[in-house]
């Protein structure tokens, strides 16, 4: 809407200084014609003194002037008009653009006679107000189009502009809003239909990730009971246990030693390769800069409220206060995000509160819900990869959204918690957050 204001005002300036220039012009142009006007009537005037003069009768021959000057110089009439003597000599209006002009004149017998000019008409009123009328609706004009303009695409732009930045960060929660200009009837379709194919794939990749890092975890659980044998083999080797007398070779003794070895590196690299299989790796990297938790609310609301009247959802924000934050507000977004989607999900769509604010020296924002809450057990588990509670039966997903929220809470310096109250079928996710984030390397 800004840029709109600044158009608006420089064309405005346009008009302004286009209308300024015009009635310069304007007034040039008649000074001109009225110059040429003075000395006509003096050529007029001064015949007509030399005429009266010599005792004759004046009577001006217009065509006369016609050729010599231009047309707009010439009056239409000349009269000559005795008087009283009322009048004073040389009370000709030279300076005003008019259709009528007088000029005292004095006559041979010492008295004095008045000559009238008189012209077709006083055009420059008319002149001004078409140059008035062809400004103004041309600058009504020209604001029509662009209001129109900005009203048919500009602002429906607007709106969308943002949202390939979005499906560039994995937000897909939610689709492209929805337009009533049909010049971006197909853009919106094409990009939702990119968005859908996204998510499949995401779901794709996802599923597979899960079955080959079980596949992987199965293996190494697998290996490791033959290679606790293996160990137990090799200390019966090294103690002598398969000899008669109980006493140990050496050579078969030292040969058992460093099988033991070995098998506890092998250990060591199965505990690795379970541990990094347990849970999935995010690409997140935050992006710190200063902002006002305001423009967090602002934003959440903005983008999820169309969403939630449509899905008859109470949708309620709260931002208890302003405070000035240090941190990566697309990582805080993307974690509120993912929070409303699980409270949509596996709620019950009575009521979703999104409430925010400072607390001592961190940011608190909470997310409660009313639904299918878990037990206090589940809840300890929720933030696992792969891990999916009682209540995500018949739910589309692969238990991967809060493992990968709380990765992002941590990479700020910050955690997630859940909290279930089941008399009041009531779940609470909160994040705790400093305000200055640092980029902490899990």
């Amino acid at each position: 809407m800004r840029n709109i204001a600044k158009y608006l005002i420089g064309i405005t300036l346009l008009f302004l200084a286009l209308a300024g220039c015009s009635f310069l012009l304007i007034e040039k142009h008649y000074d001109n014609e009225n110059g040429m006007r003075n000395v006509v009537m003096n050529r007029i005037v001064k015949d007509a003194e030399d005429v009266l003069h010599a005792g004759g009768c004046f009577t001006a021959d217009l065509n006369a002037y016609r050729g010599e000057f231009p047309k707009n110089a010439v009056p239409k009439q000349a009269d000559l008009i005795r008087t009283d003597g009322s009048f004073k000599e040389n009370t000709m209006v030279r300076d005003t653009y008019s259709n009528e002009f007088f000029y005292s004149v004095p006559d041979g017998d010492g008295g004095i006679v008045f000559l009238r000019f008189r012209y077709a008409s006083d055009d420059r009123r008319f002149t001004e107000g078409i140059v008035w009328a062809v400004l103004f609706l041309s600058y009504l004009s020209i604001l029509a189009v662009l209001i129109a303009g900005y009203r048919l695409m500009v602002a429906p732009f607007e709106k969308l502009s943002d949202y390939p930045e979005k499906l560039a960060k994995g937000r897909l929660e939610e689709g492209i809003p929805q337009s009533k200009s049909r010049l971006f009837v197909k853009y919106i379709w094409g990009m939702n239909m990119l968005k859908d194919e996204m998510g499949h794939k995401e779901r794709t990749l996802r599923a597979m990730e899960k079955e080959k890092q079980t596949l992987v975890v199965s293996i190494a659980h697998g290996i490791k009971t033959p290679l606790s044998n293996i160990k137990l083999y090799a200390e019966a080797i090294e103690r002598g246990i398969y000899h008669k007398d109980k006493t140990p070779d050496p050579k078969d003794a030292e040969t058992a030693e460093k099988i033991g070895k070995n098998v506890e590196k092998v250990e060591v690299l199965l505990k690795e390769i379970i541990d990094s299989s347990s849970g999935a790796e995010t690409d997140y990297r935050p992006v710190i800069d200063s902002f006002y938790l305001e423009e967090v609310a602002k934003s959440i609301q903005k983008e999820y409220s169309g969403r939630m009247e449509l899905l008859h959802i109470p949708f309620e924000v709260r931002c208890d206060n302003n405070p000035l934050l240090c941190s990566d507000q697309d990582g805080i977004v993307r974690v509120i995000s993912q929070l409303l989607d699980n409270a949509v999900k596996y709620g019950s769509g009575q009521s979703i509160v999104l409430k925010m604010g400072r607390q001592d020296e961190d940011v608190i924002i909470s997310v409660k819900n009313k639904g299918h809450v878990l037990s206090e057990e589940e809840c300890a588990y929720v933030f696992k990869s792969f891990w999916r509670g009682s209540n995500a039966k018949n739910k589309e997903g692969q238990g991967i959204g809060l493992y990968v929220a709380k990765k992002i809470a941590e990479r700020l310096g910050g955690d997630l918690f859940m909290k279930s109250w089941p008399e009041e079928e009531m779940m609470e996710v909160t994040m705790l957050l400093p305000m200055e984030a640092v980029d902490v390397k899990i």
